[in-house]
């Protein structure tokens, strides 16, 4: 199985990204404050460079041999997850960062004893009913 945003979720950031850029030739064309120019640029820059393959590529795979999240930038991507056959139990808890924010953390434990500690994206995140169902159908014990 494969999760992945909606098609619209990185159409609204290309949306944006040619609004800000539409609105940064007409800023040129009338002649406006470069600094005003700039800003729309980098705004579409930005949408459109960064956020919508971003978001157009992160993708959660839920295979027969593992479990595994890709997100991040393009040119730089996050590969997270497990394989199936390694993992004894799952436990998903919480845990704080250093500014005391609570955020949800995925706790396997894996056949050798070793505990690996994920922090799901918002896609895996999006996804975990569904995701933990098919990790119970596989026979991986799945706590909250």
């Amino acid at each position: 199985m494969v999760y992945s945003f909606p098609w619209y979720v990185p159409g609204i950031a290309t949306a944006i990204a040619v609004l800000a850029a539409g609105i940064g030739a007409l800023l040129f064309w009338k002649s406006k404050p470069p600094a005003l120019i700039f800003t729309a640029v980098a705004v579409a820059a930005l949408a459109g460079g960064l956020i919508a393959p971003m978001l157009a590529l992160d993708r959660v795979v839920l295979s027969d041999e593992k479990l595994e999240q890709t997100t991040g930038f393009w040119f730089a991507p996050t590969v997270k997850g497990f394989r199936l056959a390694d993992v004894d139990s799952i436990t998903i808890g919480t845990a704080r960062d250093a500014k005391g924010r609570e955020y949800e953390v995925w706790n396997v434990r894996l056949t050798g004893g070793q505990l690996k500690e994920i922090d799901p994206g918002d896609l895996w995140e999006m996804n975990d009913l569904d995701i933990i169902q098919r990790l119970e159908a596989k026979g991986i014990e799945v706590k909250r």
